[in-house]
C-alpha cells in the first residue's frame, strides 16, 4: 500500500559540484485502482478487507496523532510547573536572604548585612537573567 522511493545523484559541471536527493514516499492507505483490480480478480471479497485494513490503519494513525500531542500537552505543563517552582524557590530565598541581612543589620553587623543582601540580589538577578537569555536562545557572555 505503501510505495517508498528514493534517487540519489552527483551533478558536476565546470563550476561547481552537487548533489541532488529524491525521496518519493506515497502514503496512500488504498492500493492504486489498477492493483485492485487485478487483486480482485484474485480474490473477489478483497475489497472488504482493504477496506478494514484502511480503516483499522486510519484509526491507528489518529490515535498514534493523539498520543504525540497528549505526550507534548504534558511536557510543556511539567516544564512549566518546574519554571513556577523555580520562581517561588528563588523569591523564598531572596526572601530569606533579605531576613538573614535584616538580622544581620539590626545585630550591628552593618556592612556584613549589606554585602549579604547585596550579592543576594545580584545572584537572584543573574540567575533570572541567564534564565531569560536561555529561553531566548540568547548567549550568555563566557566568563574567563
Amino acid at each position: 500500500m505503501a510505495k517508498q522511493r528514493r534517487r540519489a545523484h552527483i551533478s558536476n559541471s565546470r563550476n561547481h559540484q552537487g548533489q541532488v536527493i529524491e525521496e518519493v514516499f506515497d502514503d496512500n492507505l488504498l492500493p492504486d485502482a489498477s492493483e485492485i483490480k487485478k487483486l480482485a480478480e484474485l480474490d473477489p471479497d478483497i475489497m472488504n478487507w482493504l477496506k478494514q485494513r484502511a480503516e483499522a490503519e486510519q484509526g491507528f494513525r489518529h490515535k498514534a496523532y493523539n498520543n504525540r500531542v497528549t505526550i507534548v500537552s504534558k511536557t510543556e505543563r511539567g516544564l512549566r510547573w518546574i519554571n513556577y517552582f523555580g520562581l517561588f524557590f528563588s523569591f523564598l530565598l531572596l526572601g530569606g536572604g533579605m531576613y538573614l541581612s535584616y538580622v544581620l543589620i539590626i545585630e550591628d553587623h552593618e556592612i556584613l548585612g549589606s554585602v549579604f543582601s547585596g550579592f543576594m540580589l545580584l545572584a537572584i538577578g543573574s540567575l533570572f537573567m541567564s534564565k531569560v537569555k536561555s529561553n531566548n536562545n540568547e548567549k550568555t557572555p563566557n566568563q574567563k
